[in-house]
């Protein structure tokens, strides 16, 4: 499951981050990464953008990044 699968309110544990080296980087800084606990609190109108919180900030990831990160959902 990746969080395109996420229900907007849903929450969730990073099993992996599916992307090169670079994007990984990116992620990790703003604390996406292996272990974090995130929540799916909006998705744009065109699922275009998927607003997540994570460890209490908010984080916007584009669709193409958000495919990518697999999750587990606890919900």
């Amino acid at each position: 499951m990746n969080i395109l699968d996420m229900k907007r309110g849903d929450t969730a544990v990073v099993l992996r981050v599916l992307h090169g080296e670079s994007v990984r980087e990116r992620l990790r800084a703003l604390g996406v990464c292996t272990g974090a606990k995130i929540r799916l609190e909006k998705v744009s109108l065109f699922k275009k953008t998927y607003l997540l919180r994570v460890e209490g900030t908010r984080v916007a990831l584009g669709r193409d990044v958000a495919a990518g990160v697999r999750v587990w959902t606890t919900r």
